[in-house]
């Protein structure tokens, strides 16, 4: 899973995801406002890694 939270810590979006190994993973800008946010890597339950991810439109 990758969960997707605003500066504020409020989860806003999750995406699953269906296959292991490597892949690409495509977030639609329009579903999000212009900002800063943190994205979570989830795998078999245990938190991965967490990045900063800035949209601008």
């Amino acid at each position: 899973m990758i969960y997707i939270y605003n500066m504020r810590g409020m989860q806003i979006k999750s995406i699953s995801i269906p296959e292991k190994g490597y892949g690409t993973i495509t977030i639609n800008g329009s579903d999000l406002q212009a900002g800063m946010y943190l994205y979570t890597l989830i795998v078999d339950g245990k938190e991965v890694d967490t990045k900063r991810m800035i949209l601008t439109q």
